[in-house]
């Protein structure tokens, strides 16, 4: 990207301060919500609209065909969209990575009780489910369908972490199982029925399958792997040649959003929020569990403490920054499913989040 001039906040002026913005019914979509609902967004001078959307294909696709101004997403969507949509001619990229962490593996209660495991009341990331769950896969009769588990999209930060879990197991994800994509809120409606074995999937997904005792969480994201990137803010590049300054703003009270969310005194009545019918129309106890860093595995465990289950951005930290590090160690990841165009590193504008930092700085 090329360098952006310095902007003052006197001098901000917003080309489009009407937007739409989308996303999913996801925990960590809260920075849109509560930037929405504390007015941060017009602190900028913006009217933004959000619309809830149900996948991250449909996401996309209203996004690049100009149906919003931003949205959030998955964090490697930018940099894998000539693979998932080869005739493309738009871009997308990201000034501001909004969370990391955020997701979970958990396993059908069926699925998780075939494993015999009995005695063992360990918390999540114990090697003992993972080694077990390759024992059963290795006594599979050959007539037996393979286990089938569930991610959101070919190249989401969950798929990453599935397949580097069952990797680190012994098990081999593209032969010894079945990888389908679902959207997120359809996930616990399918593990209920048997029509898959397991997922990984954001929160409050994980949370809702261990509250109604079909499911079981094997591993969290931050303990899998820690501080990955998770939701970026997005636009398309000739969105962002056209509104500079709107996108500056746009960032700006995101940020502070981010910021106000990172202070865990605030988690409290961000969970009241997120459950609104208007917003995430969920219970606020299955909210609550990870906002609050807590891990229940299962119903008849005891919650446990699970630091950085949600780690938002903060001007104090490197969290928000999208470098081209972070893009190339998600692309050499993404690399393990398929071929994947590294130039598109670039889609991680660290110009754009320190653009961002200034402005704030100096408001």
């Amino acid at each position: 990207m090329e360098e952006f001039k310095s902007i003052t906040v006197s001098s901000l002026q917003a080309e489009k301060p009407n937007l739409k913005l989308l996303y999913l019914r996801l925990t960590d979509s809260a920075p849109l919500i509560i930037a929405h609902e504390l007015g941060y967004f017009e602190r900028y001078g913006l009217k933004v609209a959000l619309q809830r959307e149900t996948s991250w294909a449909t996401l996309r696709d209203k996004l690049i065909g100009g149906a919003a101004d931003a949205a959030a997403i998955l964090a490697p969507m930018p940099l894998t969209l000539n693979q998932t949509l080869p005739n493309c001619e738009e871009q997308l990229l990201s000034g501001l990575i909004l969370s990391c962490n955020g997701n979970a593996i958990t396993l059908s209660r069926t699925l998780y009780e075939s494993l015999d495991l009995a005695g063992n009341d360990a918390a999540a990331d114990t090697p003992a489910i993972g080694a077990a769950l390759k024992s059963r896969i290795a006594s599979r009769a050959d007539s037996q369908a393979p286990l089938t588990f569930a991610s959101v999209y070919p190249f989401a930060s969950h798929t990453l972490q599935l397949r580097h879990w069952l990797s680190t197991a012994g098990i081999d994800p593209d032969r010894d199982v079945r990888i389908v994509v679902l959207p997120p809120e359809q996930m616990v409606d399918h593990l209920r029925r048997g029509d898959i074995d397991g997922y990984c999937v954001g929160e409050p997904w994980n949370t809702l399958a261990v509250q109604e005792g079909i499911g079981v969480i094997a591993t969290t994201s931050n303990r899998l792997m820690p501080a990955m990137p998770e939701k970026v803010l997005a636009v398309t590049r000739s969105w962002h040649d056209a509104n500079p300054a709107t996108h500056l703003a746009l960032r700006a009270a995101l940020l502070d959003a981010c910021g106000w969310l990172s202070d865990r005194s605030q988690r409290r009545d961000a969970i009241a929020i997120l459950a609104r019918p208007e917003y995430l129309d969920l219970p606020e106890a299955a909210l609550a569990t990870s906002l609050n860093d807590e891990l229940i595995t299962a119903g008849n465990r005891s919650a446990v403490n699970n630091p950085d289950w949600h780690l938002f951005a903060h001007p104090q930290s490197e969290h928000g920054r999208p470098t081209e590090k972070k893009a190339r160690e998600l692309l050499a990841l993404c690399n393990e499913i398929a071929p994947v165009d590294t130039s598109a590193a670039e889609a991680f504008c660290a110009d754009l989040y320190q653009q961002t930092l200034d402005f704030i700085r100096h408001k």
